[in-house]
């Protein structure tokens, strides 16, 4: 009972948008998500995501001023500088860097993947997107998730990491060993090397760093996004996304 009272702080205390790092609640399916359709993976221009139905009537339209209520402004020494080893979109010079730090089997991430497609998308050639493994003790099957996603970033650079990431969130995504095996047969990645990569701990320094430099960095949980020094918890509806990165590109001129 006393975990479960943790539990349940800690989701008020995120605004129920984000797992907690240290308590995070068990589970993996979308907590807003009532379309039961899974994703479609072939549509051109990337992934068809399903649309949840919307939780309450849309409220007054954002503007800049609400900026500093939706993020926090963090030093620049804080934010954690991505590497060639991180599966991005976008390019490398890019005034304005998101960075997400999130974990497979996070029911908020699931929620935040298809807003943070959607954010790519609409600023693609202005914005690079960097993903951050933060897989939590409390998810059994997230870091070996994020093991065969590295997996498949090595066999396939980034665009073989982004269509298993979108199947890791997907209505279909089966993170058992068995399941990993499928989807790399059928998205075209080596099933038995992912496999295997999910078990062994040959990415497990890259996952770690990723974890550190979110520690270091003071990441409450996830999902966690930094946009350029603009720091968002939790799953956000994409109108916040969106609106940070505006005012990231200006700023960057």
């Amino acid at each position: 009972m006393r975990t479960a009272r943790l539990v349940l702080a800690w989701c008020a205390v995120l605004g129920s948008v984000g797992c907690a790092s240290s308590f995070a609640p068990a589970g993996r399916s979308s907590p807003t998500a009532s379309d039961s359709s899974a994703i479609d993976l072939t549509s051109p221009g990337g992934p068809s995501w399903p649309v949840p139905e919307p939780a309450t009537q849309a409220g007054p339209e954002l503007t800049d001023a609400d900026v500093e209520r939706i993020a926090s402004r963090v030093a620049r020494s804080r934010v954690p500088v991505p590497s060639a080893q991180n599966p991005s979109k976008g390019p490398i010079n890019a005034k304005v860097t998101l960075q997400v730090w999130s974990d497979f089997e996070c029911p908020f991430c699931v929620r935040a993947a298809p807003a943070l497609s959607a954010v790519e998308e609409r600023f693609r050639g202005q914005m690079r997107l960097v993903w951050r493994n933060y897989p939590l003790r409390s998810h059994a099957r997230a870091r070996p998730a994020a093991r065969a996603a590295l997996e498949a970033f090595t066999q396939g650079g980034s665009p073989a990491f982004w269509k298993l990431h979108d199947w890791l969130f997907s209505d279909q995504a089966d993170l058992s060993e068995a399941g990993l095996a499928r989807a790399g047969a059928s998205l075209g990645v080596d099933a038995s090397q992912l496999q295997k990569a999910s078990r062994d701990t040959r990415y497990d320094a890259r996952i770690d760093a990723d974890i550190a430099a979110g520690d270091a960095a003071a990441i409450e949980g996830t999902p966690a996004v930094f946009i350029n020094d603009y720091y968002l918890m939790g799953a956000r509806d994409p109108a916040e996304y969106v609106l940070v990165v505006q005012r990231a590109l200006r700023e960057a001129g």
